[in-house]
């Protein structure tokens, strides 16, 4: 079933929907009013304040999610497989696994 595309008449009746509305989106600080007085620039600045150290600890938060998910796995996994492939090559020179495998005897 094919949906209509809407046209401008619908699109007027809607003028009250939530989207249309400032204050049910989220306010960043390149988003508030600097047209205030000077009583509220105070609570203004604080605002910014607090929403610029509520990004900053967002982006903290997501850097280390990166950090566990991706590259730590990665570098784990690479090293992982460089010990394996030198074990193995000393393993086929010495051929046994003893304290000359772990370098003690002398």
């Amino acid at each position: 079933m094919p949906i209509p595309f809407p046209t401008s008449s619908v699109n007027t009746q809607h003028s009250h929907s939530p989207a249309s509305t400032s204050s049910s989106l989220p306010s960043y600080p390149s988003s508030l009013d600097s047209e205030s007085d000077a009583s509220s620039d105070t609570d203004t600045e604080a605002e910014i304040e607090a929403l610029i150290q509520e990004e900053w600890e967002e982006s903290l938060r997501q850097l280390e999610l990166v950090v566990s998910i991706v590259v730590l796995p990665t570098i784990g996994k690479w090293y992982g497989r460089m010990w394996s492939y030198w074990a193995w090559a000393r393993y086929q020179r010495l051929g046994v696994l003893g304290r000359a495998f772990f370098g003690l005897s002398v």
